[in-house]
């Protein structure tokens, strides 16, 4: 092979693998008010929680969370993708929580989290 080709062969891998490795969203993609469609506990719906009781509001001096029973949590985050870290500023004694973001588009919000030793799915959709 001709190291012309060779390198320009290269160079294209190279920049594919550090396209791919780049984050594909950013804070202000998060930004916005998001509320639940679906809720799964081990790959199993959570049929006693009404997804649409649990939503998010994200904007860029922070967030805000309302769930069912009347539980709300809000203050900072930080997004390193694929990691959304919350600090909830409102409870007391609160730590940061993680939770993985599986999936964020313009219409959808994919979280992956771990509650009480199971694994937890949340899958919300951004309001208009």
């Amino acid at each position: 092979m001709n190291g012309k080709y060779a390198t320009q062969i290269l160079a294209g891998v190279l920049l594919c693998l550090s396209t791919a490795c780049s984050s594909p969203y950013s804070a202000e993609d998060l930004q916005g008010q998001w509320t639940g469609t679906y809720l799964a506990e081990n790959g199993q719906p959570l049929p006693e929680v009404d997804p649409e009781e649990l939503s998010f509001t994200f904007t860029e001096n922070g967030y805000r969370y309302e769930g069912n029973l009347n539980y709300r949590e809000a203050g900072s985050y930080t997004l390193e993708a694929p990691y959304l870290y919350t600090t909830d500023t409102l409870n007391q004694a609160t730590t940061e929580k993680t939770v993985e973001i599986l999936q964020l588009s313009s219409d959808s919000l994919h979280l992956r989290m771990m509650e009480n030793g199971a694994e937890r799915v949340l899958k919300l959709y951004r309001k208009e």
